[in-house]
């Protein structure tokens, strides 16, 4: 197996060559999904970080004022982290079944849990941060601890007070219809 430097794969990726994306994807792969995995993913994310690295790679390497200061493991592990953490974040954001713009059309592979329409209903009329709050606890069953920490909050009381009001919220419109 021929190894090659940091530079020489940049180089190569440069000029489109195939082979260099071949070498990345198997000397550092296994890197990107072990921080992945660590951190409450899967292997299917891991390839779709993976894959987001590699376009992040070509992109910056493109731009004339590009200049590695780090070893190429590195960099990329900082991209990984990047793009992960960012999923993260945007994952907290959407509701499940939820398409982004590119999604739109795609067939729904995961559909939610089955409601009555009633539910529905109550649930329709409230705010999104409540049903966020309320699906992930109960659809989903999320620790609350764990539903402070990814909503930002400082401490689990906070979460609670927040439980409560969506819930004031849930049975206010259970009563009205």
């Amino acid at each position: 197996m021929t190894t090659f430097t940091d530079q020489e794969l940049i180089i190569q990726l440069k000029s489109g060559d195939r082979h260099a994306t071949a070498v990345i994807y198997r000397q550092y792969f296994p890197m990107v999904a072990a921080y992945v995995q660590q951190h409450n993913g899967h292997a299917a994310d891991a390839e779709d970080i993976f894959q987001e690295v590699m376009l992040v790679l070509v992109q910056k390497i493109q731009a004339p004022d590009f200049l590695l200061t780090a070893s190429l493991k590195t960099y990329l592990y900082a991209i990984a982290r990047n793009c992960w953490c960012k999923r993260l974040r945007d994952d907290r954001l959407l509701l499940p079944g939820t398409a982004l713009p590119e999604e739109a059309g795609m067939p729904d592979l995961f559909p939610e849990p089955p409601a009555t329409a009633r539910v529905q209903g109550w649930l329709a009329s409230i705010t999104d941060n409540c049903k966020r709050i309320l699906k992930a606890l109960f659809f989903y069953q999320q620790p609350i601890t764990l539903l402070a920490q990814k909503m930002g909050w400082k401490n689990k009381h906070t979460a609670d007070n927040q439980k409560y009001k969506c819930l004031q919220q849930l049975r206010k419109a259970a009563l009205e219809k």
